[in-house]
């Protein structure tokens, strides 16, 4: 158990550090980041306002759970493997 909680710590300890020094290492993301949510959310306006388009529009993530998909599996992979080497 305390394996487990060593290693949780570490994990815990490298996304915050990762998480903090990705602004520095791509600084204009965020700013395209926010263009690009107020261009959708500008063809948003423009859609609801078009009286010949249909109101409900599917939305289907195919793609993100490919890409989530992929990684649970990393993770878990990495997980047994880090467990198995006990």
């Amino acid at each position: 158990m305390s394996n487990f909680v060593l290693t949780s710590l570490i994990a815990s300890i490298v996304l915050t550090l990762a998480i903090n020094i990705l602004p520095f290492l791509f600084p204009n993301a965020a700013a395209k980041a926010q263009r690009k949510i107020e261009e959708n959310a500008h063809r948003a306006i423009e859609q609801h306002e078009d009286t010949g388009r249909p109101r409900v529009k599917v939305f289907f993530p195919w793609k993100a759970m490919i890409v989530i998909s992929l990684v649970l599996t990393v993770v878990i992979n990495l997980v047994g493997a880090f467990a198995g080497s006990r």
